[in-house]
């Protein structure tokens, strides 16, 4: 098969290596469709929290928002059969500690991540994850919404560590994918008057269309979400939190640290919530997909096949401000190709 590896900071490569092997708690799937995130580049570059830290190690193949047929299952697994469209999770536990046991994989100590942390992403012909792990995606839900099953689950479990009640006021700050997806389910299941600090007018207009507004000179709000990842959009966030307010941070800025001031947190007495990944509410995301409530579809801008990622990584770059997929095909699994591309960043062109 044919899979992109970053293979260290700043360069990456997309050639052929073997299919994977399936054990018996596993299901081997075809990847269809694969969202390029910014989390990716972050791990292309070099920048991405995990690398910075150094619990994730290259060289590693990303994708971690993606939708894909199984092919094979192991011996012990049931539930899934060959043909079956499915998702699966990015936080994956050892299954066995407190944390584990507690519902918290997310928090696991030994925990791998699919396509951002010691595990093998959906860049690639094939993908396998333990059963554990997968889900299948319900017959009303499209292929391209599927493949956002991962973000609308972020998004879903930051609105429910947010305490929003029906009606609530809310802020969300930064207008990317899970930002639109916050404010979409804000929206939908709660009433929520959602005003939405973006800078960039083309991903406000879809806010808009949304029901989502802009925010008013010096309004403040009871409850913010920063899903910008950015250090202006902290700022932003801290200065629309309202006395008693509750701050929950989705989005990863890569800069290792950002002064905060504490003073204000404790004298105005806010709450400060972080929010990772999307722990037990994965069978509520699809379920929500499934109502047609939400379409994050919607937000694709972009389709580029697997050996096409040379451009698809440039049209990111360029500050598409739209979602681009990435979508392997039979190429990319069985049939023999001498296809090759090596590329380091700020290269001018890769070589195939």
């Amino acid at each position: 098969m044919r899979a992109l590896t970053i293979e260290r900071p700043g360069e990456y490569r997309l050639a052929n290596r073997p299919r994977p092997a399936v054990a018996s708690d596993e299901v081997l799937m075809a990847p269809l469709a694969v969202g390029l995130c910014g989390t990716d580049l972050e791990l292309l570059d070099g920048t991405m929290a995990y690398i910075r830290s150094g619990r994730a190690t290259l060289p590693m193949v990303p994708g971690h928002e993606w939708v894909a047929r199984v092919v094979d299952i192991g011996s012990d697994v049931v539930g899934f059969a060959s043909g079956d469209l499915v998702v699966g999770e990015c936080s994956i536990g050892c299954g066995h500690c407190d944390l584990c046991l507690a519902g918290d994989y997310n928090q696991c100590g030994d925990r791998r991540e699919t396509g951002v942390m010691n595990l093998d992403g959906a860049f690639a012909g094939y993908l396998v994850l333990p059963a554990s792990s997968v889900h299948p995606v319900p017959d009303a839900v499209d292929v391209e919404d599927a493949v956002f099953t991962e973000p609308t689950a972020i998004a879903l479990r930051a609105v429910l560590r947010s305490s929003c009640g029906e009606g609530e006021r809310v802020m969300v700050t930064g207008g990317g994918a899970i930002g639109w997806l916050i404010a979409a389910i804000l929206i939908e299941l709660y009433g929520a008057d959602v005003a939405v600090a973006e800078p960039e007018a083309s991903r406000m207009a879809r806010l808009t269309e949304l029901g989502a507004r802009a925010a008013r000179p010096g309004e403040t709000f009871p409850i913010v979400f920063e899903a910008s990842g950015s250090a202006y959009g902290v700022a932003d966030s801290f200065g629309n939190l309202a006395n008693g307010g509750r701050l929950v941070v989705v989005g990863l800025n890569g800069l290792g640290a950002l002064p905060i001031d504490l003073d204000r947190v404790v004298i105005n007495d806010q709450t400060i919530v972080g929010s990772l990944g999307s722990p037990g509410v994965w069978p509520q995301a699809l379920e929500l997909l499934s109502s047609g409530r939400v379409h994050p579809a919607l937000l694709v801008s972009d389709r580029f096949p697997l050996s096409e990622f040379d451009d698809a990584i440039d049209r990111m770059r360029a500050h598409s401000s739209g979602k681009i997929l990435i979508l392997p095909d039979d190429s990319d699994r069985d049939q023999p190709t001498d296809f090759h591309l090596h590329r380091t960043i700020n290269d001018e062109k890769g070589t195939t």
